[in-house]
């Protein structure tokens, strides 16, 4: 070939490429210089092989080009211009609109040579024992098969985020090792450093790395970011690419780096969820499940290590938090110790002032992970993460921060979205929960950055919140009469708040206890009572009234010392089947009340006691007792204790065989319930009223009228369900299933007996599913499955002692031991 024609087709072929670069059209670029597209098109053709200097200038400054660039761009043009070339074409020839510009796809020479193809594989070493991130890996396979197979509307950005230590990037690399074959045009990985402390890499920085790892010589690479991100986007348009972009800051940093061909796959890892990264799948990474935990300990340190001590390595994994970080950490710590039982790591552990410090080995450490998110925090969520730690409880609304922190619970909910973008807390719906771990390092960062006063305050704050709070949600359920201003709206509002802070309102009235705030121990407990009712099995009712009658009893208040002891009692025959216990705390509310003239508490005492003494077969002494329960109420013209007390003489009457007058005395109460005039709230009477249903069914059982009896306790059942009374709603699903039986409906009744079941084991009531656990055994049709369940029924009898205990206890041995 002359020399001319390869000089000729240097310059189109430089021309071409410089305005890819820049991502011009010919008619944009003919724009600027003031020439026409179809001059650029022939120059670019090599059909123009003398350019004129004025449009050579004039590309130049088109092109952006200046310097070295500019220089040898104009000297090519000018070696070109040779005296046996033939006469130039003219550049000024008339525009063909429409002439939009395609991807290069013929080889430049130099200097302006197009890169040499090369294949990156820049994946750093993947960790041979990834544990329990299959079915992640799994989705990943999947969504690299449906880009490479150029699949419609397939994400081709994949987010993996979650807190640090989660495992990210082992996750990242592992899937980049095992989708590598499918992505022949190479694997680029880049640390984006998006938590050093130094900051986050520049977008243009990491451009510039990409286009280098791509083949683009130090000399080719753009100065501008935007035009790196250009001919990144160029080069990787028409190859099969996966990019790893590890420890991402946000999501501007990210955009520029994203590969523009639809067979390229960007793997994404970052604390952040990155929400504004527009079609991007993300995937959280959540902690290792205990079996996963144990697998990739035992990777590490050896299976055989492990099984001698299974015990102790289930409680490392659970005192590393199922952080991979801590449990890697753990492992290698075991690892190089050869000498260290796993046990004596686990005491070391179980120490939580010194836990973090011993979850480090090496350059790795689930403190330093932490710290930098920590470090990138604003001044107002720094605290928050801080006085958030004061919580006691599991999980926590935006409310109680605010209460802690000290700040209005807008700017604490605003604080807590930006934790939870940091990876520092986790998020549970509306709620907030940090990990173990992070929680160590929460304390350690209040303790180091607050004086003691003002953690005392900030503590102080919030069990007084939690107290007042307390108390308005209980005195919902209360009488009229008795409510407090409350911040809800109506006692469903207040059961939900009281149930799902169960686990802070609880530990701020222990923590009240202790340091003898007898009056707010005192005021919260009496405010429960009602709401006790309705979910007598979902709280530690017994000791949280017992801690108001030693506060009662500290504060010198034999009047609330009375009421107490009367809500002691019933929790601990009704919601403990202590039935001993609970006649005894009975016995004490009504000796007080007695000595300070109290007639109403009295009362109270008299049909609590009747109502054990029907339980342990006393009808006599149960009749007694309500007959001078009543006659107290009605005398100091108390309505509702009147037929509260009424409903428990039926049962006495029903417990001595006298159903039909049980039956009247029921219906009586339910009248009373009717007309709305307890003065209780919607749901305390709902489940007063369900409550009698049940006793009329009993008395309708009683009578034989069986279909009667199942539609009370259907009727109840619905009641308790509304309500949320699950206990409650259990035992009229037993009545139910029970009547059912008597019908001769035995799969009816099996399945309401299984359906009970269920309920009383999910509240944890073992006399109740012994019970239950018999009669299904009594309509097993097999002799295996029925010797099955009286086993399972004999279990659950366990350590209690009461005497219908004793009577069914030993009622199965008998059975079991003739079957």
């Amino acid at each position: 070939m002359p020399k001319s024609q390869v000089r000729r087709d240097q310059f189109g072929g430089v021309l071409r490429t410089l305005r890819l670069e820049r991502r011009l059209t010919q008619e944009e670029l003919a724009e600027a210089a003031g020439a026409s597209v179809r001059g650029i098109r022939e120059m670019e053709r090599g059909r123009v092989r003398s350019p004129q200097r004025r449009t050579v200038a004039l590309l130049a400054d088109a092109l952006r080009l200046d310097g070295a660039d500019r220089d040898r761009f104009v000297a090519l043009a000018r070696v070109e211009r040779q005296p046996h070339d033939r006469a130039p074409v003219p550049d000024d020839r008339v525009a063909v609109p429409g002439d939009r510009a395609e991807l290069p796809h013929d080889r430049v020479p130099a200097p302006y040579d197009r890169p040499a193809v090369v294949v990156p594989g820049e994946l750093p070493a993947a960790v041979p024992d990834l544990a329990g991130r299959a079915e992640i890996l799994q989705r990943l396979s999947a969504l690299a098969a449906d880009v490479t197979a150029g699949q419609p509307d397939t994400a081709s950005v994949v987010v993996l985020h979650g807190p640090p230590g989660i495992g990210k990037t082992s996750l990242a690399v592992a899937a980049g090792h095992r989708l590598s074959p499918a992505f022949a045009g190479g694997q680029l990985f880049v640390d984006l450093q998006g938590a050093s402390p130094d900051g986050p890499v520049d977008p243009g920085e990491a451009l510039a790395g990409l286009l280098r790892s791509l083949g683009v010589p130090d000399n080719r690479v753009p100065v501008s970011p935007a035009e790196r991100g250009g001919l990144f986007r160029t080069l990787t348009r028409d190859r099969p690419l996966l990019v790893v972009l590890d420890n991402a800051a946000s999501e501007a940093q990210v955009r520029p780096l994203l590969p523009a061909g639809r067979g390229c796959l960007a793997l994404v890892t970052c604390r952040r969820p990155l929400t504004g990264l527009a079609g991007a799948v993300r995937l959280p990474l959540d902690l290792l499940d205990p079996a996963a935990g144990r697998l990739l300990l035992a990777a590490i340190v050896g299976a055989d290590r492990l099984a001698a001590e299974p015990a102790a390595a289930d409680q490392l994994v659970k005192l590393c938090g199922r952080l991979p970080l801590a449990v890697r950490i753990a492992g290698n710590r075991l690892a190089s110790r050869p000498q260290w039982s796993v046990g004596w790591l686990v005491d070391l552990l179980r120490d939580q002032r010194r836990r973090l410090t011993e979850l480090t080995a090496g350059d790795l450490g689930v403190r330093s992970a932490f710290e930098v998110s920590y470090r990138q925090l604003d001044p107002m969520a720094a605290r928050v993460f801080r006085r958030a730690s004061l919580i006691p409880g599991t999980d926590f609304a935006p409310a109680l921060v605010a209460a802690v922190a000290g700040t209005g619970e807008e700017t604490a909910a605003a604080a807590l979205e930006e934790l939870v973008e940091a990876g520092v807390l986790l998020t549970l719906g509306d709620r907030y929960q940090f990990h173990d771990l992070v929680r160590l390092y929460a304390q350690e960062r209040l303790d180091a950055e607050e004086q003691q006063a003002c953690r005392v305050e900030a503590h102080d704050q919030m069990v007084g919140w939690l107290l007042r709070r307390t108390r308005q949600a209980g005195s919902m359920f209360e009488p009229v009469a008795a409510r407090v201003d409350s911040p809800f709206d109506d006692d469903r509002a207040a059961a939900y708040w009281l149930d799902r802070e169960s686990g802070n309102w609880l530990a701020a009235l222990r923590d009240a206890a202790r340091r003898g705030r007898h009056a707010d121990v005192v005021a919260v407990t009496r405010a429960l009572h009602w709401y006790s009712d309705a979910n007598s099995h979902r709280h530690s009712w017994d000791e949280i009234f017992s801690l108001g009658v030693a506060a009662a009893r500290a504060a010198g208040s034999p009047r609330d010392e009375a009421v107490l002891l009367n809500f002691l009692g019933w929790a601990r025959y009704f919601c403990r089947d202590r039935n001993t216990d609970g006649l005894a705390a009975l016995d004490r509310a009504l000796e007080l009340a007695q000595r300070i003239g109290d007639r109403r508490e009295e009362a109270w005492a008299l049909t609590y006691s009747a109502a054990i003494f029907i339980r342990i077969g006393s009808g006599g002494a149960a009749v007694d007792h309500c007959r001078r329960a009543v006659g107290l109420f009605r005398e100091i013209g108390y309505a509702l204790g009147e037929h509260s007390a009424a409903g428990v003489q039926g049962g006495a009457l029903a417990a001595l065989g006298r159903f039909a007058e049980a039956a009247d005395l029921h219906r009586d109460v339910l009248a009373f319930y009717a007309r709305g005039s307890s003065g209780l709230s919607r749901t305390g009477a709902a489940v007063a009223r369900a409550g009698t249903m049940m006793s009329l069914g009993a008395d309708l059982a009683g009578m034989g009228r069986w279909r009667a009896a199942a539609d009370e306790y259907a009727r109840a059942r619905r009641v308790f369900h509304r309500c949320g009374a699950t206990f409650s709603e259990a035992n009229a699903i037993h009545r139910y299933g029970l009547a059912l039986q008597a019908l001769g409906e035995v799969d009816a009744a099996a399945g309401a007996l299984r359906s009970a079941l269920a309920l009383y084991a999910a509240l944890c009531c073992p006399w109740w599913e012994a019970q239950t656990l018999s009669a299904l055994a009594a309509l097993a049709g097999e002799a295996a499955d029925a010797r099955r369940l009286r086993e399972r029924a004999l279990d659950r009898c366990g350590e209690l002692d009461a005497p219908e205990v004793r009577t069914l206890r030993a009622s199965l041995r008998r059975e079991l031991a003739e079957s």
